[in-house]
């Protein structure tokens, strides 16, 4: 699968068009585009070949081959006889006198002359001579593979190089860094005096990779393929072509109607031509070098040398030639004090030369060698040790290696590793480790979320073990095993059986603390989630950071519904920890943790919460992406992307009703919201039907209904005393349970200070809003200080509450979310009718927001309050005013003409969505209108429609 376009490479492009600018000036030079096979090298020269001829250059292209007995200038001759083709040699005194000497290169320009040691410089001159009498927009001359090219042809470049400059000719060459020392000398010779100018080519990185099969699927990227083929590739172009392609061939990855997806478990095929390679490589070596590439191989990609010298009972001097050979053969590369293999694809392709009974042989000198050399100091080695003892055949030492390997993904929360490392130990015949492979299965199904599994296999367990005293270590093995059991039950949401299986557990008190602390967390009693936390963190101190992490979790999940900062700096905390101890679970989870706390102060972006979706699905964490998908359909609806939010919301219940997660009852009440916010009022009731039929934490149906679904949907329909009443439905039934989060209280203050229903004015409801649970939160300060500054007005002091409201108006990083519009709308009816502030410019700005959003029944509602307070009322929709007439008449509206303008420019939609502080999905949705509308052909038609 060719890649259509030239991926990245823009800094090493822009070099080059510098340079293709500067026959026009009269001046030229040589640049070699050096680097190793399949990195691209190739398709730089053909890309700078096309411009140039694009710009009328006279181009001339040949390529060096490889040859024992090379032809003396051969490429350069190609060259010039592919240029004659077409070109013709312009009549010029200055040039005919070197004709003969280009006459070694192509026959019909002359006969050469006898005298071969000055023919190298006459033909070099010959060449600058040529390229001043073609003019023009000057010559290109490209000469790829230079490492094979043969020593005429050095000789001719040598001199080009030193006298290119005031010549219009531009010598692009390419070749590798190592093949050729006498190229090598030569290049860097050129370099250090200025005469050349070297282009370094480096492999991809995961972002060009991922830019690279976009290009060659010509759509979205299926998750996880990327990863996958850079590991294989190593960045390498050609690489990830012939990886992609084998892929395709395979089956692996296939396309449908939807796009592309991965449609089987990804293997390694090496390409045909890669393996040739590595063959003859290894085909060059001395047996005692193949034999410990043989063995490095079989340790990974990364291997530690002296435990392959060791297995081999080689000589440290030995091994150190043996790696030296390797080096030069390029199939090992140096890699800080150690040694690596070059790339995934080297190592596949010489394991597939090794014979099933070297294989066994190196593999079990290999195994005992490691085994003795990290013994109980390095459990990094467990995976590295089950692969060889399995390869071995010795699958009792497999099954604890992969036991151990089990153990050590669990710690650091690498729940998918864990989970294969133990089907593997599982698999192994006559270990006689079940019992320990399914207590780990508990540990990593509960950490995982998958609560039924870890709940049935723990109980199970505990039942089997419990017929069976008397062993040595049963007590301490079914106290562990309790500990596990009441994990999964506490995130199962099942306390009363959690307590009482704590209350059994034994043998970790740090642990113990923990789970008490998120039992009482659970019951909401965050004062002694908070005692209990805080015990374990003393208990535990740097010794046990996988404790600590949840400790620090516990710690910002009771302070979130009090104090929003105290809460975000416990889970910086508990993120900074688990990033230190590399402990992946704990970071997505505290990473999805800040990023829910993104949503409450007020910053428009998902970078967090998508990065630990990521993290979570890469750790087998489903529980935790679950709740991800549910901060990220709050994140969408605040900016009033609902389908997009829809499919958040869908995705997370499908996840919580296959694992019977206790956050249902809350993805619900989500879904109910958005089905508010779009219209479906029947959706939305039967969500929340649903939601009080399942278990739910007390108080969150007379909390979250009213004051995080009802209330909003109607804003939204600028219904706002009746918004104001279930505001108020919410705030009585919090102050039962202080605890619970309730971010958006502040607007109830104001609610109640604009519309004026209560006899003090609303300040009963300002004060509690100021000392009460989250004053904290920045949208809880943004709106109570409106409040105030409507209080004010309305007292006639008309300065500070301007002032206040100024202060209030502070520059929002981003698109402002819908709810802050209402506000607005809320502060330009008080003032309008108290007569301060700039109530006309409010309503206006607040009405462009409210039909930018698309809520006809708010706009309509905002423009009847604008024509009580006296305010003309646009007769166009706000924000039409820029959109030209023959646009409106066809139903464009202000945002989709910021669009269609940006389109205009050539701008991509990422781009554009940055400019707008859009998501990416909402510019597609705008262009697709905008399409539709005007009837263009495609995006690049839309332009051709901005004047009439």
């Amino acid at each position: 699968m060719r890649c259509p376009v030239l991926v990245s490479r823009a800094d090493e492009m822009a070099r080059l068009r510098d340079a293709l600018a500067l026959p026009a000036t009269g001046h030229g030079g040589v640049w070699v585009v050096r680097g190793e096979p399949g990195v691209g090298k190739s398709r730089i020269a053909a890309t700078v070949l096309a411009e140039a001829e694009e710009a009328g250059m006279a181009v001339l292209a040949g390529r060096a081959v490889r040859s024992a007995a090379p032809m003396p200038m051969r490429p350069l001759g190609e060259a010039l006889l592919g240029w004659l083709r077409t070109g013709t040699v312009p009549d010029d005194p200055r040039l005919a006198p070197y004709l003969p000497a280009l006459g070694r290169l192509a026959p019909q320009l002359g006969t050469a002359p006898g005298d071969g040691g000055s023919s190298v410089m006459l033909v070099g001159e010959g060449l600058l001579r040529l390229a001043t009498a073609i003019g023009g927009p000057g010559v290109l001359l490209v000469v790829e593979d230079l490492h094979w090219a043969d020593p005429e042809t050095l000789g001719v470049l040598e001199y080009v190089a030193d006298n290119a400059r005031d010549v219009p000719l531009v010598l692009v060459t390419t070749t590798r860094p190592y093949d050729a020392p006498a190229v090598s000398e030569l290049v860097s010779a050129l370099h250090a005096r200025q005469a050349a100018d070297v282009v370094a080519l480096e492999p991809l990185g995961e972002p060009e990779v991922s830019a690279m099969l976009a290009a060659c699927l010509d759509g979205p990227v299926p998750d996880g393929l990327a990863d996958w083929v850079l590991r294989f590739s190593a960045g390498f172009p050609l690489l990830v072509e012939e990886v992609l392609a084998d892929l395709r061939a395979s089956g692996a990855l296939v396309e449908d109607d939807d796009g592309w997806r991965v449609a089987a478990e990804l293997s390694a095929t090496v390409p045909p031509s890669f393996a040739r390679s590595v063959e003859t490589r290894l085909g060059a070596l001395t047996p005692a070098a193949r034999e410990v590439m043989e063995a490095a191989a079989l340790l990974g990609t990364d291997f530690d040398w002296q435990v392959v010298g060791a297995a081999l009972g080689l000589e440290d001097r030995t091994t150190s030639a043996a790696i030296r050979e390797l080096r030069t053969e390029r199939l090992v590369v140096a890699d800080g004090d150690g040694f690596a293999i070059r790339h995934a694809l080297t190592r596949e392709a010489v394991l597939a030369t090794v014979l099933p009974p070297d294989r066994r042989r190196l593999a079990r000198a290999l195994a005992e060698a490691l085994e003795e050399r990290v013994g109980d100091r390095d459990t990094g080695a467990e995976q590295a040790l089950a692969e060889l003892f399995e390869a071995a055949g010795d699958a009792p030492r497999a099954a604890r290696h992969w036991l151990g390997a089990a153990h050590e993904a669990i710690a650091r929360g690498a729940l998918t590793s864990a989970r294969d490392a133990l089907e593997r130990a599982a698999a192994q015949p006559g270990a006689g480790l079940d019992l320990d492979i399914r207590e780990a299965t508990v540990e990593m199904h509960a950490l995982a979320g998958d609560i039924p599994a870890a709940v049935t296999v723990g109980e199970a367990l505990v039942a089997e073990l419990a017929e069976r005293p008397g062993q040595a270590g049963h007590d301490e093995r079914l106290g562990r095993l309790r500990l596990r059991l009441a994990r999964a039950l506490l995130a199962g949401g099942r306390w009363d059986e959690a307590e009482a299986t704590l209350a059994q557990a034994s043998g970790d008190t740090a642990l113990v603390h923990v789970l008490a602390a998120r039992l009482a967390l659970g019951r909401q009693d965050a004062d002694l989630a908070v005692e209990r936390a805080r015990t374990a963190l003393e208990t535990v101190g740097a010794d046990r950071p996988e404790v600590a992490c949840e400790a620090w979790e516990v710690l910002g999940s009771a302070a979130r519904g009090r104090d929003v900062i105290e809460a975000e700096g416990a889970f910086e905390e508990g993120f900074r920890l688990a990033d230190r101890a590399g402990l992946a679970l704990w970071r997505c989870r505290h990473l999805a943790a800040l990023g829910a706390l993104d949503i409450v102060q007020r910053r428009p972006t998902d970078e967090r919460l998508l990065a630990a979706r990521k993290a979570a699905l890469a750790a087998g964490a489903i529980a935790t992406a679950a709740r991800i998908e549910l901060d990220l359909n709050m994140l969408r609806t605040r900016y009033f992307e609902l389908e997009r939010a829809m499919e958040a919301i869908d995705n997370a219940i499908t996840m919580m009703t296959r694992l019977r997660l206790p956050d249902l009852a809350v993805a619900h009440l989500v879904r109910a919201l958005t089905n508010g916010l779009m219209g479906k009022d029947e959706e939305m009731a039967a969500d929340l039907a649903v939601c009080e039929e399942m278990p739910h934490e007390k108080g969150m149906i007379a909390v979250v209904v009213p004051g995080h679904v009802l209330g909003p949907v109607a804003l939204t329909r600028g219904l706002y005393e009746e918004a104001r009443q279930h505001w108020e439905a919410a705030v009585v039934a919090a102050r039962d349970h202080p605890s619970f989060p309730f971010s958006t209280r502040g607007l109830w203050a104001l609610l109640e200070t604009v519309l004026g229903v209560s006899p003090d004015g609303g300040a009963a409801a300002r004060e509690e809003v100021r000392t009460g649970p989250q004053a904290t939160s920045p949208y809880n300060r943004f709106v109570l200080r409106y409040a105030d500054a409507v209080a004010l007005g309305r007292a006639g002091e008309r300065e500070q509450a301007e002032r206040l409201f100024a202060d209030a108006e502070w520059a929002f990083p981003g698109r402002e979310p819908w709810m802050e519009v209402h506000a607005r709308v809320l502060v330009a009816r008080a003032a309008a009718a108290d007569g301060w502030g700039q109530p006309e410019q409010w309503f206006r700005a607040a009405l462009d927001g409210l039909v930018d959003y698309g809520q006809t029944e708010a706009a309509s509602a905002c423009r009847v309050a604008m024509r009580d307070a006296g305010i003309a009322v646009p007769r166009r929709a706000a924000g039409s005013d820029r959109v030209p007439a023959h646009l409106q008449r066809l139903g464009v509206t202000a945002r989709e003409y910021d669009v269609m303008e940006l389109v205009a420019e050539g701008l991509p939609n990422k781009t554009i969505a940055d400019r707008l502080f859009l998501s990416v999905r909402t510019v597609e949705t705008h262009v697709a209108r905008l399409l539709q509308r005007t009837g263009a052909s495609d995006r690049g038609a839309l332009g051709a429609h901005l004047a009439p």
